[in-house]
């Protein structure tokens, strides 16, 4: 805590000489003879700090005021997700498209950045920040942890999050996943539907855990069990092997599925046991897609206003980096469109 608490005191300034030798345990005089490449400092020492300047991307107080006053007219996105998985889904994409519409009407250019791999997350962060190279970030929530966000306010970047934080309290943008998934539950309960499942994602995800919230608010109001979640990846093949447990092992009449990502393979997994939606099994998700209405039946789904979000995102980054002061949040509403994978209880 004390790490955290050190960094929180210079969260407004560029960082300078000082910080440096604090994190490093030296004096200011030892950071400056690494930096005019002057003797007496030892091996060690010389890399730590070496180290740490180029981790920060450190710049003398001259050359970083210089940067200050000349705007790059670039802005950043961060997903915390590898470049495959991002542009498969449906949801950053349309993001990044609403983000570019509109920092393109402020003559802005977008720089995109996401992981190198699953297990390295940071590296999306690692890429972008180095040079300053762009004038304020729009960074997705999910996996966005405490070094992140100390290098960003370390570094006086603008920034805003798409999605709320677990623990880092800043802008951001977002739906209301908690009344949507109730909703969704409530449109099931109205059905008939006591035996309701929900399929979730990663536990461990505050959005995924708004969206089991609002399914049990709903199922505890109803006199339902509320505790008929299971949580399985957002892999495909993780979504059909845990749809297949569930319904071999307690099958519900309703499946709420509370997330796109999922979706196919929960369906494969319903044609594998030959269950017919929605006549046996009632099917809606959290997401909608494109293609939901081409299907047969056609998906039940909570829509988001992704392109809205990512419009709202763009607007409140540029109250910060014009020095203006936002709503602290913006909780944009979701839409319940109804098709025909949900039907009245048999």
């Amino acid at each position: 805590m004390k790490r955290r608490s050190e960094s929180i005191e210079v969260i407004m300034m560029s960082i300078t000489i000082q910080d440096i030798a604090e994190l490093a345990k030296v004096s200011k005089g030892t950071v400056s003879r690494v930096l005019n490449g002057g003797p007496g400092v030892g091996v060690e020492t010389r890399k730590r700090i070496l180290k740490l300047i180029d981790e920060l991307d450190y710049q003398p107080n001259a050359s970083a005021q210089g940067l200050a006053a000349k705007r790059s007219n670039n802005i950043g996105v961060i997903i915390p997700h590898t470049g495959g998985y991002s542009m498969s889904t449906t949801y950053w994409p349309t993001l990044l498209t609403a983000i570019t519409e509109k920092a393109a009407d402020q003559d802005y250019n977008v720089l995109l950045s996401t992981a190198r791999s699953k297990e390295d997350v940071d590296s999306a962060y690692r890429s972008i920040l180095k040079g300053k190279r762009v004038d304020g970030l729009i960074v997705g929530a999910e996996q966005f942890g405490e070094k992140q966000w100390a290098d960003l306010l370390l570094k006086d970047f603008p920034f805003v999050m798409v999605g709320k934080s677990m623990s880092l309290p800043h802008y951001y943008v977002d739906v209301d996943n908690v009344g949507g998934a109730r909703r969704m539950t409530e449109h099931l309960i109205d059905l008939g539907h006591q035996k309701i499942t929900m399929l979730a994602g990663p536990e461990d995800l505050l959005s995924v855990r708004s969206r089991v919230r609002g399914f049990k608010e709903a199922m505890s109001k109803a006199h339902l069990d509320p505790e008929r979640v299971t949580y399985t990846t957002y892999q495909t093949e993780d979504a059909e092997k845990t749809t297949l447990q569930i319904l071999q092992k307690d099958p519900p009449t309703a499946l709420f599925i509370a997330a796109g990502d999922l979706v196919l393979g929960a369906l494969e997994a319903a044609r594998k046991r030959k269950i017919t939606i929605p006549d046996q099994l009632a099917l809606v998700s959290f997401d909608d897609h494109p293609f939901y209405p081409y299907l047969s039946p056609s998906i039940t789904a909570v829509k988001q206003p992704i392109h809205d979000l990512g419009q709202a995102a763009v607007d409140m980054l540029f109250m910060l980096m014009n020095k203006n002061t936002p709503e602290k949040k913006q909780i944009l509403p979701v839409e319940i469109v109804v098709r025909g994978s949900s039907k009245v209880a048999r």
